[in-house]
């Protein structure tokens, strides 16, 4: 059940299920022999408690199906499957779901040029709640899908005006800069050459249902297609936010170092090409050491928290600012040479000093070197972090140029 997108809750007796928050379930399945009690009994307490008219319950036994679906029936369950028969109890999982929840709280866009069929299409989607959009040409389907995000589109292939599905997939696939370029594609054709089916495929539908067509058939490509894309919609921004976490320093929200030696080349890469200035801002907090054993590390983490802030106050769209360790942090400012990135130095670090962190005054030394021909990453930190140390040398609280 999990495999087909249905979620799935567990309980391991019968105390356990009676006393939990009771969802809408659509399936109960319930083992006859439990270790608190029958699973006839279990089924009518939770009868009484809820209403499960809607629900598939499904007993299972290893007993003789026939001798107990007397007491089952009685006890409320639609069905009895003996636990010996697994290919049985799926291949009624699987019909189960391709009848019953197929709740299809969707949008729908459908490309149709027959008012008759679309009619049917209509109230069979809007019988399983789904919200169907229903056009006849290609000019509407464009317009309707450049307002919307739609779950699904449906599109009978050959449509008036020499249109065809071709088109319908052919502009959204091509969706220029949109996630909307993935949205998913069933095409209704009663084409009967199967090379001509494979093209469907070929050019960018996900499915095909042939016409005449069985009415649970297409609900279930349909319900497949959307639950298919809604899980890939979830994997892709699980992937962004584990990539948003993989470059984010946890404490700061700034950028961390892992992520300077990741965007820092291409940065660097850009600068050279374009031949635009570039220059990279390193700084070190003054007797950070002593904040961390005066007041705490608790303490430390709000200065650095909120010297963040200043930088990030201080930072342009195109710019990084990046805790690269400890108390040290790094910008990389764009179209920016020597001169302008030592001034914007020179107001970040009067403004770090004048932010007054838990009212501590915190300094820092602040390294400045502008990119050279040929220069990577790591040879212009080398410049700047020495910049850093001159101004740690000769009295902190400073700002010194790496030329």
């Amino acid at each position: 059940m999990s495999s087909a997108g249905v979620e799935c809750t567990i309980f391991s007796s019968a105390k356990e299920a009676l006393e939990a928050k009771h969802n809408e379930y659509t399936f109960i399945l319930v083992s006859r022999t439990l270790k608190d009690l029958s699973g006839e009994v279990f089924l009518q307490r939770l009868g009484v408690q809820h209403d499960l008219n809607d629900a598939q319950t499904i007993l299972i036994t290893s007993q003789d199906v026939e001798k107990v679906k007397f007491e089952a029936s009685s006890a409320g369950y639609k069905h009895v499957l003996n636990k010996d028969n697994i290919l049985k109890i799926q291949e009624t999982i699987i019909q189960l779901l391709n009848t019953h929840v197929l709740e299809l709280e969707a949008d729908v866009l459908f490309i149709e040029d027959s008012q008759s069929i679309a009619d049917l299409v209509i109230s069979l989607f809007k019988q399983h709640k789904s919200t169907i959009h229903h056009v006849h040409h290609l000019d509407e389907m464009k317009s309707a899908f450049n307002d919307k995000d739609f779950d699904l589109v449906i599109t009978d292939y050959y449509l008036n005006n020499n249109e065809t599905g071709d088109d319908v997939i052919s502009y959204i696939r091509n969706y220029d800069g949109n996630s909307k370029a993935t949205t998913p594609i069933l095409v209704v054709s009663g084409e009967s050459d199967q090379k001509k089916r494979t093209s469907f495929l070929r050019n960018g539908a996900n499915d095909f249902i042939l016409k005449p067509y069985d009415s649970d058939e297409l609900l279930v490509r349909a319900s497949n297609l959307i639950s298919n894309h809604r899980i890939l919609k979830q994997v892709r921004q699980q992937q962004q936010q584990l990539m948003q976490l993989a470059l984010t320093d946890h404490l700061t929200g700034l950028y961390n170092r892992h992520s300077l030696y990741d965007l820092g080349p291409k940065y660097i890469s850009n600068a050279h090409r374009h031949k635009v200035a570039l220059s990279l801002l390193v700084i070190d907090l003054d007797h950070f050491k002593n904040v961390n054993d005066t007041h705490g590390h608790s303490v430390g983490d709000i200065v650095l928290q909120e010297v963040s802030k200043v930088l990030k106050d201080h930072c342009r769209t195109e710019d990084i600012a990046a805790r690269y360790g400890g108390e040290e942090f790094i910008m990389l400012l764009t179209n920016c040479d020597l001169e302008n990135a030592s001034q914007k130095a020179e107001k970040l670090r009067e403004a770090i000093e004048n932010c007054k962190p838990e009212k501590l005054t915190i300094t820092s030394s602040i390294g400045v070197a502008e990119l050279s021909q040929k220069e990577d990453i790591d040879a212009l930190f080398i410049r700047a972090d020495k910049a850093v140390y001159e101004a740690k040398e000769t009295g902190r609280n400073k700002v010194v140029t790496n030329k």
